[in-house]
Formats: C-alpha cells, structure tokens, sequence
C-alpha cells in the first residue's frame, strides 16, 4: 500500500470515529431526563392531629354535698410589751383549745398554722404603742352541722381576743365523684376525636395516650370574723355543693 493510499485510509477512520463520537454525544444530549417522583402532601388535622393520631383535650366534672368543714380558729392579744402580749395570747390559746375538746375535737384535727409577734405602731410620728402576738390553728370539722356550736364555744371561751378565718367546706372522700368526673371527661374527648376524624374524612381507632388533671375549687372565707356573739347569736353555715373537675388530653390513632 502507497503512502498515499495509508494516509487516505487513516483519515477515513479519524473520520469515523469523530462521527460515532458526535452521534454519542447527541444521543447523550437528546436523551430524555429521568422522570422526578414529586414530593408527598402532607395535610395536618385540627386538634393537635400529627401522623395518625389525634390529640383532643377533655372536660368532666361532679358534683356532691360537702360533709366536712376547715375551720380557721385563733387568737390575737396586744399589750404595751412583747411578754405581756405572749402570755396574755398563751392563755387566750388555752382557753380556746379546753373549747374545741369540750365540742368532741379530737388533737389529731387540730394543727398550729402560724405564731408571729408584731409591733404596733401610730402615726405621725411614727411610733411604737404596743406589740400583737398571734396563734393561729386549723381544726377540720366532720359535719357541716358542728361548725356552729364549735364557733359559739370559742367566743364564749376567748371573748374579743378570738379570730375566724374560713370556712372551707369539702367532701371527706372524692373517689366516687372523681370516677364519675373520669368518666364524663373521657366521654367528652371521645365525642371530639369523633368530630376531627369525621371532618378529616378518618375514623376513630384505638387509644394511645391519656394525661390528666383533676382540680377542685376553692372554699369561700369569712376572713378575720370574731368578737362576742349576741345572745342565742352564731355563724349559719351553708353546705351547698362542690365540684371536682377532670382535665383529660387523649390521644387516639386515626384510621380510614
């Protein structure tokens, strides 16, 4: 083969090749991309819904009529010093205590709450006239209907010197009305759970999770009442009712 005949020849396979090389790079550039799988939705549910499950809060309550009563007793005596104001405020105690006994109060009821002593001052200038001291005891009642005659024995027994705070009316034993508070309060978040999945287009499955909180409200006070009571006089005390009230968060599954 001439040299003229190989040069020919190699041109033609430089040829070739740069042909097949162009026609790869055109099918790489005219090939279709991959299809991209787009992102999933995702819809939250109201009240707290994540995943599939639905957290719903709950609200019972119960009611009865209280049986017991914390009665706030002390006394309170002011002299020209400390230890006059001490004694005179020890004896006003004791005499007090010999009262609650003589009604049936029995010492585990009865607990110190606070004893403080504080000067008493006038004004202008300002000056110290005197000291107070103080006792202050919780005694809990176990009938509404004792309450009164135990506030008349006290203020024969202390006089002006006796202080009244309370009372607190209560139920000795709440088992009862917290069960039925339980059960009201779970009957509540379940008939929300049925109310977000119905609307989310979901039902109701199975139970995961339940917190609670049981809370009951306060008693109403006759703050500082005292002094002598008239003739036949005394404090009427109401029972009324009181309730117990049950804060339940639960959480279900939702199923379709």
């Amino acid at each position: 083969m001439s040299t003229q005949t190989r040069l020919l020849t190699a041109c033609g396979v430089l040829v070739a090749i740069t042909s097949a090389s162009l026609t790869a790079v055109a099918l790489t550039l005219l090939r279709p991309a991959a299809p991209t799988t787009p992102p999933p939705q995702v819809y939250a549910l109201a009240a707290s819904t994540t995943g599939n499950t639905i957290t719903v809060v709950g609200i019972g309550s119960a009611y009865g009529a209280p049986n017991q009563v914390d009665l706030g007793l002390g006394v309170s005596a002011t002299r020209p010093n400390v230890r006059d104001a001490v004694t005179a405020a020890s004896g006003d105690l004791t005499h007090l205590l010999n009262a609650l006994h003589s009604q049936g109060v029995q010492d585990k009821d009865i607990q110190t709450t606070s004893i403080w002593v504080a000067q008493q001052t006038n004004c202008c200038p300002q000056n110290v006239v005197g000291y107070n001291a103080s006792s202050q005891l919780s005694i809990t009642v176990h009938s509404i209907g004792g309450a009164t005659p135990l506030i008349e024995a006290a203020v024969e027994a202390v006089g002006n010197d006796l202080q009244i705070n309370g009372p607190t009316l209560s139920v000795a034993d709440t088992s009862a009305m917290l069960k039925s508070a339980r059960a009201n309060a779970m009957n509540n978040a379940n008939s929300k759970a049925q109310d977000w999945a119905r609307l989310s287009g979901h039902h109701v499955g199975g139970l995961v999770g339940v917190s609670e909180i049981v809370s009951t409200p306060n008693g109403f006070a006759c703050d500082q009442c005292g002094g002598k009571g008239g003739a036949g006089g005394g404090f009427q005390i109401l029972g009324g009712s009181t309730s117990v009230t049950v804060t339940v968060a639960v959480t279900y599954e939702l199923t379709t």
